[in-house]
């Protein structure tokens, strides 16, 4: 009898905890990101000032870049990197997937502010001063 009740208990703690973490994603998580509080500002600015961007590759020193500044509302991350390298996108839907950054093909991701960004490039538009970091992951 014991040994159920220990079952159950574990069940009802694993069913309320994975329908706590699924109203916090789908309710207020995007509350949050309203105001661009996670990732990034909400529209684009005309202008940002004082960005920085950082480039690890594998095998390859990194490259960086800093205190430059993104105009004509050109201001996502994706149009920051493009500024300074040359950039591969693999298209679909309706968005793009970095493929390649100056020649060096494979699996990217990226950080601002050394928080992981969770959305696309195009779609994380930047505030003054903030710091970009592209990582080639080798998987």
């Amino acid at each position: 009898m014991k040994k159920h009740l220990k079952i159950i208990l574990i069940a009802a703690v694993g069913i309320s905890s994975f329908t706590g973490l699924m109203v916090f994603s789908f309710f207020y998580l995007p509350l949050l990101n309203q105001g661009g509080l996670i990732t990034g500002r909400s529209s684009r600015l005309p202008e940002v000032y004082n960005i920085s961007l950082t480039i690890e590759y594998v095998t390859q020193p990194i490259e960086s870049w800093e205190n430059f500044s993104l105009f004509g509302y050109n201001t996502a991350v994706l149009d920051a990197l493009e500024e300074k390298c040359t950039v591969q996108l693999s298209l679909f839907g309706s968005g793009a997937l970095v493929i390649g950054i100056n020649g060096v093909n494979g699996d990217w991701v990226y950080y601002v502010n050394g928080l992981f960004a969770g959305v696309g490039a195009a779609d994380y538009y930047l505030n003054h001063g903030d710091s970009i970091y592209w990582k080639h992951v080798n998987v």
